[in-house]
């Protein structure tokens, strides 16, 4: 297994490591991240081997603090904490498939070596990529969100 695969696999647990946190099932995690529910037992086995499974009882509830039983019926919640909960996954979520997009695929040694690779990297996310950015300005928008609080990684030279 070369680097980049571990890393991206490191960091994919990890995903699996936070949505278990949240309280989310192997199926709803396998469907946010684009992976199967045998991958994410495979993680889920993984992190308990190292310790590092989450406890049931350290599940966040937004709107009230309850101790985790079988037998307790569910906390209601609001609609409002409910779409902040799914707005910090959403966010979240972005986030690492921003950095998965631009770490393994966009900053890959064969973007360099050759020239084939970049343009069907382009050809492939090009339309996706700008429409994202212009929903991401939307949400800037809203936001009050002027300038972006942090540069992410660059490579030297232009890729137009």
């Amino acid at each position: 297994m070369d680097t980049s695969t571990r890393e991206f696999g490191d960091e994919m647990r990890e995903e699996v490591r936070d949505l278990l946190a949240r309280g989310l099932k192997r199926r709803q995690i396998a469907l946010r991240l684009g992976i199967s529910e045998t991958k994410v037992s495979e993680f889920k086995a993984d992190l308990a081997a190292a310790g590092r499974l989450p406890a049931v009882g350290s599940v966040v509830v937004l709107d009230a603090a309850r101790d985790v039983d079988d037998d307790a019926p569910p906390t209601r919640r609001s609609r409002s904490a409910i779409l902040l909960e799914h707005a910090a996954l959403k966010a979240t979520t972005l986030g690492s498939t921003t950095r998965t997009l631009l770490d393994h695929i966009v900053l890959a040694d064969e973007w360099v070596t050759d020239s084939a690779y970049a343009d069907a990297v382009r050809a492939a996310v090009s339309d996706a990529v700008q429409e994202a950015i212009t929903v991401l300005d939307q949400i800037a928008a809203e936001l009050g969100i002027d300038e972006p609080t942090a540069a992410g990684p660059t490579r030297q030279g232009s890729r137009a």
